[in-house]
């Protein structure tokens, strides 16, 4: 996705209600076992939100299918080895604000519920892959170990203001994107 791809909150909002027509199907898959674990009772509002996002995000394989390619999760069989790409701007077309849709997503990438394949930027959009660390959730390892972090909110109206403070950029304690020249 190219500078001039990116979707506004606008395009995400009208695919989003264009979506609610039912001509993709009426239900996604929300498992029980994923709805009652420990780790999606630790998400809160704004992150759970993301976890159902990017549940609506997964393809799954036809039943009928004789040759079954993809990742194996509980019954059906992901597409595209379970990735998808989540922006921002698609989170706030959700009700989100842009700093909360930031933390959120972090937050359900670090309780295992993905993987970052290719890290988002302002210009392009990132790469995720759907992940089960959050079933070792709190007992496990469902940290992710490796991996960089989801894209972070670099929009000037996203709450981090560039202070430099003797060389250091800071912003109360919080890690600022670009050095103040």
């Amino acid at each position: 996705m190219s500078f001039k791809d990116v979707k506004s909150v606008e395009t995400w909002r009208k695919e989003l209600d264009q979506d609610c027509d039912g001509k993709r199907g009426s239900f996604r898959i929300l498992p029980r076992e994923l709805f009652n674990s420990k780790a999606f009772a630790a998400l809160g509002g704004a992150a759970t939100i993301v976890v159902l996002a990017i549940l609506n995000k997964l393809q799954y394989e036809k039943s009928g299918k004789k040759d079954r390619k993809g990742v194996k999760s509980g019954i059906p069989v992901l597409r595209n080895n379970g990735e998808f790409c989540l922006t921002i701007n698609e989170l706030v077309a959700r009700g989100l604000s842009r700093s909360t849709a930031t933390r959120a997503r972090k937050l359900a990438w670090e309780l295992g519920f993905f993987d970052v394949v290719e890290s988002g930027t302002v210009h392009h959009a990132g790469r995720y892959r759907y992940s089960e660390r959050w079933r070792c959730h709190p007992d496990g390892d469902y940290h992710p170990v490796g991996q960089v972090p989801p894209g972070r909110n670099v929009y000037p109206d996203s709450g981090f203001k560039k202070v430099e403070d003797e060389g250091q950029v800071s912003d109360r304690g919080r890690i600022v994107i670009f050095p103040v020249p």
